[in-house]
């Protein structure tokens, strides 16, 4: 079998990466050891960006399918006694905020996901999914990769350009380039335990996304799974205990325990042992050969950042492999992907190990008795922050983008707050317009493709020697945008135009043609 792009793992960061691949053109081949979906939830949270993507390649009312079936307001909260104890603190649902995006962040287990993702590839002819399969070993040459894998007992092989590794924290892709990567190594050890149990009226009104319980001398967190019967629950393995050791009826008997619930009926449905270790791949190419994910990457999941760094370095990989194959850059192009996505994980790693310390900190505090300390701990909560800088204020510097002389502006906090700008190398504001008297949003009409934004006076042929192939669109002749100064927000005239990227990212900008 021979393909252009070989994607080894069906999780999320595999699944987004051949389907932006396979909807270029690119004759893709998916490989996923998984015959069908694991039905245990991992992650849960879409940022914001990342529903920019989903909703940029049309899918993010099926991604948004799955609402809380009761409503939530309450992000994370934490409780002394159990789930409807008292209340030592409680971080909000912020409501919509539009300055910066159509889009928001919310809650939907991995499981949708990735059901969403297979559904699209199952409709997109230039991708084949593997299911079932398993890589044996791979290899590189100048030419391309061979991948040897096992699908039902079969041996067979695939012959690619290149090789896409999305295959998780474990990634056998990884430790065959020979690649470690660095962290601090394991900070914990849990077991994720998904079971339903209806607790109602119970919560006295007290449903949030995350609840940190503490007692006297215990810790759990609860996640909502969909606001009505279905949970998760982090327990912490102490010491030398295993995964062995807590059967079904001691894991139900601690769920009844530090919920404070003891009358609800518990059906455990799965448990998953995990263990947290953040680390970082310092290298995410070699030669043919590509990281994403949590290959690449794992960053801590307070936050819940992990899938949404791995499917934003999808989106920012596809293209480039896609337009190096179809002849329109070369292969140097390829290498601003490690060079753009490398340090924007290592400022999420950082951002979300933060968050963890913060967390421990707090329960540390608390079962040593210091209860107001504690508490005093949680008003202060940095996750509080409303996180625009983590989302739309990652800034690539490569050889991607063509800088233009002008300065970056910086936030004093640049996890929270964020300073939107037009320069190369920063997110491209988005905007609304009217297209034949339909009212859309920029990232509606760009789709995921190079779009060269004009001023109604520019130049149509101004990045014609940069991007050939762009779409053009001029402003009163593609699309109107009357509810805002679209040009003021890009600091561009009406002479002028910035060249923006399939990833939404700013490429080039010319402010003013003579």
């Amino acid at each position: 079998m021979q393909a252009d792009v070989v994607v080894v793992g069906g999780g999320p960061c595999g699944l987004l990466t051949a389907l932006l691949l396979g909807r270029q053109g690119i004759d893709t081949v998916l490989l996923e050891k998984h015959p069908q979906i694991l039905d245990h939830p991992k992650a849960m949270s879409v940022s914001a960006r990342t529903a920019e993507i989903f909703r940029q390649i049309g899918l993010l009312d099926a991604v948004c399918g799955q609402p809380m079936a009761r409503e939530v307001s309450v992000v994370s909260q934490w409780l002394k006694g159990g789930l409807n104890g008292q209340v030592l603190g409680q971080v909000a649902l912020a409501g919509p905020d539009k300055r910066f995006s159509p889009c928001q962040a919310f809650h939907c287990p991995q499981p949708h996901v990735e059901s969403v993702l297979r559904h699209a590839l199952a409709n997109t002819p230039q991708v084949r999914c593997l299911y079932g399969a398993t890589v044996q070993s791979f290899t590189q040459d100048s030419d391309g990769v061979s991948v040897n894998h096992d699908i039902n007992g079969t041996q067979a092989q695939i012959t690619a350009r290149y090789l896409v590794g999305a295959d998780g924290d474990q990634s056998l892709v990884r430790r065959r380039l020979g690649i470690e990567r660095d962290g601090p190594g394991e900070l914990g050890r849990f077991l994720s335990v998904y079971f339903k149990a209806d607790f109602g009226d119970a919560l006295d009104g007290r449903l949030a996304y995350l609840s940190n319980v503490l007692g006297e001398d215990w810790f759990e967190l609860f996640v909502a799974v969909n606001g009505k019967d279905q949970w998760l629950m982090h327990h912490y393995l102490e010491g030398d205990e295993t995964a062995n050791q807590y059967d079904e009826q001691t894991l139900v008997a601690l769920i009844h325990k530090t919920s404070a619930l003891p009358d609800t009926p518990i059906d455990i449905l799965s448990v998953n042992p995990w263990v947290m270790s953040p680390a970082v791949a310092p290298r995410w190419q070699d030669k043919r050969v590509f990281l994403v994910g949590d290959a690449a990457a794992r960053v801590s999941p307070a936050g819940g950042l992990g899938m949404n760094n791995g499917l934003q370095s999808a989106h920012n990989l596809a293209w480039k492999l896609a337009h190096v194959i179809d002849g329109h850059q070369t292969e140097a192009l390829l290498q601003s992907y490690e060079a753009e996505r490398l340090p924007a994980a290592q400022f999420t790693y950082e951002n979300s190990s933060g968050n963890a310390n913060e967390v421990f900190r707090i329960v540390m505090t608390a079962l040593a008795g210091q209860w107001d300390e504690a508490q005093v701990l949680i008003e202060q909560s940095r996750r509080a922050g409303a996180g625009s800088g983590q989302d739309f204020g990652i800034v690539y510097d490569s050889g991607a983008v063509l800088p233009d002389g002008s300065h970056a502006q910086w936030p004093d906090d640049p996890v929270n707050d964020y300073i939107e700008q037009a320069r190369p190398g920063h997110r491209a504001p988005l905007f609304d317009l009217t297209v034949d008297g339909q009212a859309l949003n920029s990232i509606d009409l760009a789709g995921y493709r190079f779009v060269a934004w004009l001023g109604r006076d520019a130049d149509v042929g101004v990045f014609k020697d940069i991007c050939p192939h762009a779409t053009t669109l001029v402003e009163g002749r593609d699309f109107v945008a009357d509810s805002i100064d679209w040009k003021k927000r890009y600091g561009i005239s009406s002479r002028g135009g910035v060249l923006v990227r399939p990833d939404g990212y700013v490429c080039a900008r010319v402010a003013e043609q003579p």
